[in-house]
């Protein structure tokens, strides 16, 4: 029986241990807290909880060597720790995490010891490079090529549970996508490069219908340039979008909160503080000054607009602890993000994917617009939509490696059919799937 070691027990981990368990191979998911891995397992008599701390390197090597596979689910910036004890004992990695420029140093090493370390084969990345790729092979292959692409992915409340004025709720701690609304960002217009800086993130964005799902804001998404050569695009392409989607309202409130400096990471002190108290210090504010009024005016906005009256209902002006000896304002802002932006027990989540293509026939001198849309919606009082899109494709592509299904070697991304068809195929008999519209013209 095969072996198969999971790190990370967290929030998305749950299908592809059900997955892996359902097909016989034996699993072992380790976890800070145990318990969260035991729960995962249930009573199958093929898995195997175990805690783990990640920084203890000897126990880390010794679960990789003991094991045919493994499989990252905690914060990528482990999966270079874990890749270097996967190259030591020569052991396949998969991760649903982007190619970071560490993970990318071993693809020599991993080509030359005849292992695959796949990336990126989660939801975003993952099924977007999936679902695209398949859709630029055939244009490639029918003698097209691609003269604008844009992409675009956000998981949200689905529509019954969207109630608070965010428009958005999480299911784990809201750190990452506050870090990430730090990123400026970089995309292909009209074969010129646009940059955006971190401060502009949030203004540079505009609307989007998706069939079946509704409107959306969306705005960029990290470097979309380099996907010219990852996708197979090079000169071809004259524009090339990836954005992020949400709900109306969304970029407005975080441009301003970024204004204000809600999301700076300089630690203040805030022993015996309230929020009231901590935004006084951080806004400059009098101790009688109405906290909702000096944010706007920091705003340059009314303060009976959305932006601040946000803020007075997440509860950054109230007489709520702060709970910390010291704190950074992005981290007291997720703190109280996860209180009150939250899915109650049976409310749904939404995943929205959405590609867009203009391609070029020479032969013919035609043109084509392609389209290509997920709508997946979570299981009340069962798996999140996020857990399967993400988890789900990782769980195949191990199966995948296991059974020799995958012949390229080194880091690897899912952009090539021997990853992508199988994958996208069995993602369709669980029901996950893209619908594609073509449009000749």
């Amino acid at each position: 029986m095969k072996k198969i070691l999971v790190l990370g027990a967290g929030m998305v981990a749950g299908p592809l241990i059900r997955y892996l368990l359902r097909r016989d191979y034996a699993l072992t998911v380790t976890s800070l807290a145990v318990e969260d891995a035991q729960k995962l397992i249930g009573d199958e008599p093929n898995g195997t909880a175990l805690r783990l701390v990640l920084d203890d390197d000897r126990a880390l090597s010794e679960l990789v060597a003991a094991h045919d596979l493994v499989i990252s689910l905690v914060p990528y910036s482990y999966h270079p720790l874990v890749a270097n004890h996967c190259l030591q004992h020569r052991r396949n990695l998969v991760t649903a995490s982007y190619v970071s420029p560490e993970m990318q140093a071993f693809d020599a090493d991993a080509r030359d010891k005849d292992l695959i370390f796949l990336n990126e084969i989660g939801l975003d990345p993952g099924i977007d490079h999936m679902s695209a790729m398949r859709i630029i092979d055939d244009v490639h292959a029918r003698g097209g090529k691609i003269r604008h692409f844009r992409s675009y992915c956000g998981g949200l409340p689905a529509p019954e549970a969207n109630d608070n004025p965010f428009g958005y709720k999480f299911s784990w701690a809201p750190r990452g996508v506050l870090l990430a609304s730090r990123n400026g960002a970089r995309y292909w217009r009209d074969n010129h490069e646009v940059i955006v800086e971190p401060e502009r993130l949030f203004r540079d964005m505009h609307l989007l219908t998706v069939p079946g799902a509704g409107v959306f804001e969306a705005y960029p998404n990290r470097d979309s340039l380099e996907y010219r050569e990852i996708y197979g695009l090079g000169a071809e392409v004259r524009s090339l979008f990836r954005g992020t989607l949400r709900y109306i309202g969304w970029c407005d409130t975080m441009h301003n909160l970024v204004k204000v400096g809600m999301l700076d990471m300089a630690e203040r002190p805030a022993a015996d503080l309230t929020y009231a108290d901590y935004m006084r210090g951080l806004l400059g504010a009098g101790p009688e000054d109405d906290l909702r009024v000096v944010a706007a005016h920091r705003m340059g906005l009314p303060a009976d607009t959305l932006p601040p009256w946000n803020m007075h209902w997440l509860g950054l002006f109230s007489r709520r602890p702060i709970g910390r000896a010291a704190v950074s304002p992005l981290d007291a802002l997720g703190d109280i993000m996860l209180d009150k932006l939250t899915y109650n027990p049976g409310e749904r989540d939404m995943v929205v994917l959405f590609h867009e293509f203009k391609a070029w026939f020479p032969e013919d001198n035609h043109y084509e617009r392609l389209t290509s849309s997920l709508v997946d919606f979570g299981i009340r009082y069962g798996d999140t939509s996020m857990s399967r899109t993400v988890s789900l494709p990782a769980a195949i592509a191990a199966r995948l490696i296991l059974e020799g299904g995958i012949s390229a070697r080194g880091v690897l991304r899912p952009v090539t059919p021997e990853i992508y068809n199988p994958v996208l195929d069995e993602l369709a008999t669980l029901e996950i799937t893209c619908k594609e519209e073509l449009t000749v013209y």
